[in-house]
């Protein structure tokens, strides 16, 4: 994950200053690729599309939009470490959050989540994945809604 900075966008042959916010987090894969082939864009450009639209949806602070990326980034990165996609089915999806749950209430001490910010990763993913949801990206989410 990077962070935008728009210092010298003079010389990057662009007739404007980019509309990106100062500080927005980026997430880029270790590879440098945006996408897998024609027309598939990996799922790093649709959450960083996410984070990018975060002011407008009234999350203004910089400091927000770090919390919020580095949710999405750790938990796209455990599921990559289990076989599970991003934008997998429902039922992978599932496991995928069960699994999770119990690496961050058991796993690791390090690793291990108080049940505050516990709450606080479900809600910000849940937010991901509706957006990911009404944008197209994603078929379905993790979560049950009661």
């Amino acid at each position: 994950m990077s962070f935008f900075s728009s210092r010298g966008w003079e010389s990057w042959d662009i007739a404007n200053r980019p509309l990106i916010p100062e500080r927005m987090p980026v997430l880029v894969d270790d590879d440098l690729l945006f996408e897998d082939g024609p027309g598939a864009p990996r799922p790093s450009v649709a959450v960083s599309q996410w984070l990018r639209e975060l002011p407008a949806s009234g999350a203004p602070s910089p400091a927000t939009w770090e919390a919020y990326a580095r949710a999405v980034k750790e938990w796209i990165e455990f599921l990559g470490l289990h076989g599970v996609g991003v934008f997998d089915s429902r039922e992978r999806l599932k496991a995928g959050l069960s699994r999770y749950a119990g690496h961050r209430a058991a796993g690791p001490a390090r690793q291990r989540f108080a049940a505050t910010t516990w709450g606080r990763h479900m809600s910000i993913l849940s937010l991901f994945y509706r957006w990911a949801m009404d944008e197209g990206h994603a078929q379905a989410e993790p979560f049950t809604y009661r």
